[in-house]
């Protein structure tokens, strides 16, 4: 599908053996392009008058420092099972809840959970949320799945949630059971169960659930499996990506022989009511190696952009409550540009470290010589310097995407 298919209109769901009415497409949710659905910051930022970040990626819980074996053994956010896990590891609950208010306060508009460890686990899960959502905030969450069926969990997601990213990392049960589903779940019927619960209990009109499925070695024969199980459980759509250290060059038709067949048949599961999308090689290139390549023997191209304007419109939050560019160098201390935990909001946005970051040039920096955000920073390199006329591009996309879902989610 066209990055820029339209919106279709949104109903409501039935039960598992029903159909469901239909549900509207989420490439447009997902693409770079989705900038171009927000008129005014975009008016301010080609004038070159400040604006300040709409969308946030928060983890809550920090990085692990037990391994993932370890991590079944029942360890909640604060280490008190076992030991385990730091408890400094979490952003206190008074703290996140906070954090989320005072971004409101600052013109944010949505969050999305997320983290090395997994969210949910967090003991002020519940509290964080309840503050953000009533503070105008939308949310979205990306989890295993393994607390989506405990009560308080399934409550505080279904009033409060916009969408919801399930890893599913295997198509039966067997291979479920096999790869280790994570802690605290027991089967794979128990977590299509719990999806298709949410769909049919949560408020928000624009509530979407679904899967991502990455091929691997180990599950690339399930793929088919996978889709039937997505499709039934009444999720919305699952997403299928691919493992870069077991798929040479990022690229799924590269795969062993058996996977691009099977990613075409699951491809003719979708329907209005459930989308299938299929991995694509890395952005601009048939064999390229990350984001960033787009040449003939997979090595990076030179980004088309001299700053990093994507950072001006989300951003990312550690576990400390520290403040970083985005996702890709967070939480790495080079890209600390303050902590707006303690200081604020609007003392670091305005602060001098985001500053000097802002006036950078990405591509001499550490992390960024493969930005993962490299789309939206060459789109909006072209509007800033006037090279695409803001009002051409601004009506262009009107007209190809007429209601963009989930626009906040930048």
């Amino acid at each position: 599908m066209d990055d820029t298919a339209g919106v279709r209109s949104h109903g409501g769901t039935t039960p598992r053996g029903g159909r469901r009415r239909p549900a509207p497409g989420l490439e447009p949710a997902h693409s770079p392009r989705k900038v171009l659905a927000h008129g005014a910051l975009l008016r301010r930022f080609v004038e070159g008058r400040e604006i300040r970040p709409v969308h946030v990626r928060l983890d809550i819980m920090g990085p692990s420092a037990f391994s993932r074996q370890e991590s079944r053994g029942g360890t909640d956010a604060a280490g008190r099972a076992d030991g385990n896990s730091p408890a400094e590891s979490a952003l206190p609950t008074a703290d996140a809840a906070a954090l989320l208010r005072g971004f409101a306060a600052s013109g944010g508009r949505a969050v999305t959970f997320r983290g090395a460890r997994e969210t949910t686990r967090h003991p002020g899960y519940p509290a964080v949320c309840d503050a953000g959502h009533e503070a105008g905030l939308r949310l979205g969450l990306v989890t295993d799945g393994t607390r989506l069926g405990r009560p308080d969990t399934a409550e505080c997601v279904a009033s409060t949630h916009t969408w919801v990213r399930v890893a599913l990392p295997a198509g039966t049960e067997a291979g479920f059971q096999a790869g280790g589903s994570g802690s605290g779940r027991t089967t794979l019927a128990s977590l299509l169960d719990d999806v298709g619960n949410l769909r049919q209990s949560a408020i928000d009109p624009d509530f979407r659930i679904g899967f991502h499925y990455v091929v691997t070695e180990r599950n690339s024969g399930e793929i088919l499996a996978a889709a039937h199980a997505a499709r039934e459980s009444g999720a919305h759509y699952i997403r299928f990506d691919t493992d870069p250290y077991s798929v040479p060059h990022g690229d799924p038709y590269a795969a062993p022989a058996d996977v691009a067949p099977a990613l075409r048949q699951a491809a003719l599961l979708a329907d209005d009511a459930f989308e299938v999308r299929l991995p694509r090689p890395a952005d601009g290139a048939p064999n390229g190696d990350g984001p960033n390549a787009d040449t003939t023997d997979g090595g990076p191209r030179e980004a088309r952009f001299g700053r990093c304007h994507y950072s001006r419109f989300a951003a990312a939050v550690d576990s400390r409550g520290h403040l970083h560019p985005c996702p890709q160098v967070s939480p790495d201390p080079r890209y600390d540009l303050g902590d707006v935990a303690a200081d604020g909001w609007p003392d670091v946005l305005d602060g001098a470290a985001r500053a000097a970051w802002q006036a950078t040039d990405p591509r001499t920096t550490a992390l960024c010589g493969s930005c993962y955000y490299r789309p939206q920073n060459e789109l909006l390199e072209l509007l800033f310097s006037g090279r695409v006329a803001l009002e051409d591009a601004l009506g262009a996309y009107a007209a190809e995407v007429p209601s963009t879902l989930h626009a906040d989610f930048l």
